[in-house]
């Protein structure tokens, strides 16, 4: 009895912890892929890096992938970013 409660206790710790590795694991996915879209987007497509080099920067084995990050950027959010970084003073 003692011993089947101390197996359960044990089993559930376990459970719990792969739970938190799942869920750490996921967190760091989307970390990741935030950061890459944003570097794609912001940082080089907004300031006219060819596809091409972008494509390269990431890894891509084509720019058809590439192509999903330009399609965020059009030349309205490009010039809303420059008003608001004049604004902001940088």
């Amino acid at each position: 009895s003692v011993c089947s409660a101390n197996l359960a206790k044990c089993l559930i710790i376990n459970v719990l912890r792969l739970i938190i590795v799942i869920l750490f694991f996921i967190a760091f996915l989307n970390i990741t892929y935030a950061a890459r879209h944003t570097f794609a987007t912001t940082v080089t497509l907004a300031n006219n890096v060819p596809l091409q080099e972008v494509s390269a920067m990431l890894g891509h084995a084509s720019t058809r992938m590439t192509q999903h990050y330009a399609r965020v950027m059009d030349r309205n959010l490009k010039d809303n970013m420059n008003i608001v970084r004049s604004k902001m003073g940088l």
